[in-house]
């Protein structure tokens, strides 16, 4: 049996999700090009005979809703002093530039990943240090977009 594909709205926003076996745990779910594995309660762990219960110590991946088009999603940084992709696509626009001030969830860029628009926020309050994006640039998922000081 091959994956399931699903086109699925989340507080209105469209997303692309693949899930795969579910006879087994944890399950390779891909949703908007990002693979995640999915814990799913009282099936066998991958690999384990069924005589010997197992207990997975992989955390259950809990991928974050996109924010609505008006409200930035902040990134999770890479560290306290950089921010990265939290998904691939392509930069379509940078709304900061080295030294500039901003504020927690304030627009950094904006990246589209499967024709869909995601407008990346600040993690947090600081100023900019290093900008490594440009619009039109491909970026991967955790590829550092800029730096604070």
């Amino acid at each position: 049996m091959s994956p399931r594909r699903y086109k699925i709205n989340v507080d209105g926003t469209p997303h692309d999700v693949e899930v795969g076996y579910v006879s087994e745990s944890p399950v390779r779910v891909n949703v908007d090009g990002v693979d995640y594995d999915v814990e799913v309660p009282d099936k066998p762990v991958r690999g384990s005979t069924p005589a010997q219960p197992s207990v997975s110590t992989r955390p259950i991946a809990r991928p974050s809703v996109a924010a609505s088009p008006t409200t930035p999603t902040r990134s999770p940084g890479a560290s306290a002093n950089a921010m990265t992709a939290v998904m691939p696509g392509r930069v379509l626009s940078v709304a900061v530039s080295v030294g500039d001030s901003v504020n927690l969830g304030d627009l950094v860029c904006v990246i589209e990943a499967m024709k869909m628009e995601q407008q990346i926020g600040a993690n947090r309050d600081g100023v900019i240090s290093a900008v490594h994006i440009a619009g039109g640039d491909s970026v991967a998922h955790g590829q550092t977009l800029v730096e604070f000081e």
